[in-house]
C-alpha cells in the first residue's frame, strides 16, 4: 500500500475526539445560551403580547366578516307563483373563519404567555430563612441534652 493510501485508510478510522463535538454557543460573559435566570424576564414580552392582541382582534373580526358572507339566502320564483327560498353556505369561507378562530385562540393563550413571562419572572433570588433564637421549652430547639438533665441520669 501507498503512503497517501495509509494515510486516507488511518485518517478514516480514526474515532472522533472531542474536538469533532459541537459546541453550545455562548452568549456574552462566557456563559451557555439559554442558561440563567435572567433569560426569562423580558419586558419587551409585553409589547408582543399586546401585537399578539391585536392580531388576535382582527382575527375575530375577520372571521365574524367571513362568516357572515358564508351564508346567503337564495331565493327562487316559479312560474306557479310559489317562491323557495334555500339557505346555502359555503364552505370554504366557513373553513376560513374557523381558522381564524383557532388562530384566535393560540394567539391569545400566547399572549398571556407572554405576559406571565415578561411579568412574574424576575428571577428573584430565594429568601434566607430568618434565624431563629431556641426555644428553651421546644426539645426539638435545643439540640444536644442538657448538661443538667444528662448528668441526674433517666430516672430522676
Amino acid at each position: 500500500m501507498t503512503e497517501s493510501a495509509d494515510r486516507t485508510a488511518t485518517d478514516s478510522a480514526a474515532p472522533a475526539g472531542p474536538a469533532a463535538a459541537p459546541r453550545a454557543p455562548r452568549s456574552r460573559g462566557g456563559r451557555r445560551a439559554g442558561s440563567g435566570r435572567g433569560r426569562l424576564h423580558r419586558p419587551r414580552r409585553i409589547v408582543v403580547a399586546a401585537v399578539e392582541l391585536v392580531v388576535a382582534a382582527l382575527a375575530v373580526w375577520g372571521a365574524f366578516a367571513l362568516w357572515g358572507s358564508a351564508v346567503r339566502d337564495v331565493t327562487v320564483h316559479l312560474d306557479d307563483g310559489s317562491v323557495l327560498t334555500s339557505r346555502v353556505y359555503e364552505g370554504d369561507r366557513i373553513a376560513l373563519a374557523v381558522a381564524l378562530g383557532a388562530l384566535t385562540a393560540v394567539l391569545v393563550i400566547d399572549a398571556v404567555r407572554q405576559v406571565m413571562l415578561g411579568v412574574a419572572a424576575k428571577g428573584k433570588k430565594p429568601k434566607k430563612r430568618a434565624q431563629r433564637d431556641p426555644d428553651p421549652d421546644d426539645p426539638d430547639d435545643l439540640g444536644d441534652v442538657d448538661a443538667d438533665h444528662a448528668a441526674a441520669g433517666p430516672g430522676r
